[in-house]
């Protein structure tokens, strides 16, 4: 399956390149498309928000099927991870998992595993 990911300050990115997946697109702008089902993989923005280019994607691009998000629990504990909630509630769809910054080996194998579910 296909990972979507939107990444500000790296997080995201190395989670997405540790999982050692092939099949992926990065948002930059929120008007990249694609015409399968896929994960999506998002930081959360100001005060608990989808960041925009992700809310742009997720519109045009109806295949989303599961959410992983990484925030930091330590700068935004009341607000952690939002994000992931809002889209898993929008959209109907699992969260595979919510993750601390770029998270840890556990983070990583818990995705591996709710990916293979999927």
């Amino acid at each position: 399956m296909k990972v979507v990911y939107a990444s500000r300050n790296g997080h995201v990115e190395s989670i997405v390149n540790r999982l050692e997946v092939t099949d992926v697109l990065r948002i930059v702008d929120g008007t990249e498309k694609v015409d399968e089902d896929y994960i999506i993989f998002t930081y959360t923005d100001g005060n608990g928000m989808i960041p925009k280019n992700v809310e742009t994607f997720l519109a045009a691009n109806p295949g989303v099927k599961a959410v992983v998000g990484s925030g930091s629990l330590s700068r935004h504990p009341n607000t952690f991870n939002f994000a992931a909630d809002k889209i898993s509630e929008q959209y109907n769809v699992p969260i595979l998992c919510k993750v601390d910054m770029e998270g840890n080996k556990y983070d990583i194998s818990q995705i591996r595993a709710g990916m293979a579910r999927l």
